[in-house]
């Protein structure tokens, strides 16, 4: 492989190493969307040591397509990091509220946790498929004029719904382990990335994951008919203190099912490439 990563070579494909150094290879606006669950910094797992947050934006930046969302999920005060690493381009954020809660330890001292934050940045209006839930129809007749300063005058309109609701901020879904075996100390579920996914992406986009873990990300942009492009370091993860996890063998056997055409690249494979060039 060349140092720099075509196109064909993303689509599909999982790298192993920093992913830093490899999105540097990554093409200009090769991207159509960014998921990703990044290291948020908080524990004492090696693994969770925090990306430094400039260099991952000006990456960001060069490689998603100016429409495409950037969407992290987050916690606490990795949330509010993140919020000032790019005040210009943060939009909004979701609260996923989740079925079971944390912080047990803690319990006489705090309240217990039970959501997690998805903070979604973009440059320009990105893909927006809001994804409708069913509620009762109702005919509330015509609403009056409403002058306010706050959002503008509202003219006189119908007020009447055959009961599909748009999405709020608020989202529920359950934790990973209601999906079956859990791979990763912090894995999310799939549920939550599909309808992520959905919302922020079209059929055929390309879904980045820069890092993967377990890979639940890309098996949902695969399950939902994205191509996906994940990197992970790989490197001083156990699950729940046992034995180290190869998350890059891990995830090729997830994904291995839903890609005719998945890619794999091994640390050594970079390595190799870059010193033959």
């Amino acid at each position: 492989m060349s140092k720099e990563i075509t196109l064909s070579q993303m689509q599909n494909a999982i790298f192993e190493g920093d992913c830093l150094a490899i999105m540097r290879q990554f093409l200009d606006n090769s991207v159509d969307m960014v998921l990703c669950d990044l290291p948020y910094g908080t524990t004492q797992n090696k693994w969770d040591c925090a990306i430094d947050l400039e260099q991952l934006w000006q990456e960001y930046h060069r490689i998603v397509n100016p429409n495409g969302a950037v969407v992290l999920t987050s916690q606490g005060l990795f949330t509010a990091k993140l919020f000032f690493s790019n005040e210009k381009y943060f939009k909004y954020k979701l609260v996923w509220e989740k079925s079971k809660p944390t912080n047990f330890l803690n319990a006489k001292k705090q309240p217990l946790r039970k959501h997690e934050d998805v903070c979604v940045f973009y440059r320009k209006q990105p893909t927006y498929n809001p994804q409708m839930s069913a509620g009762q129809p109702y005919n509330k007749g015509v609403r009056k004029d409403q002058l306010t300063g706050s959002y503008g005058d509202f003219k006189p309109h119908l007020v009447k719904s055959d009961g599909e609701r748009y999405p709020t901020d608020i989202i529920y879904f359950k934790t990973a382990e209601s999906e079956g075996e859990v791979f990763h100390p912090t894995q999310k579920p799939v549920e939550l990335a599909r309808y992520l996914i959905l919302t922020y992406s079209n059929e055929g986009d390309l879904i980045l994951d820069n890092t993967f873990g377990s890979g639940s990300f890309l098996v949902a942009a695969a399950l939902e008919k994205r191509k996906f492009c994940g990197i992970e370091r790989n490197q001083d993860v156990s699950l729940f203190k046992k034995d180290a996890v190869d998350y890059l063998a891990l995830s090729a056997q997830r994904l291995a099912p839903l890609s005719d055409d998945l890619q794999v690249y091994r640390a050594e494979d970079l390595l190799v490439a870059e010193q033959t060039d």
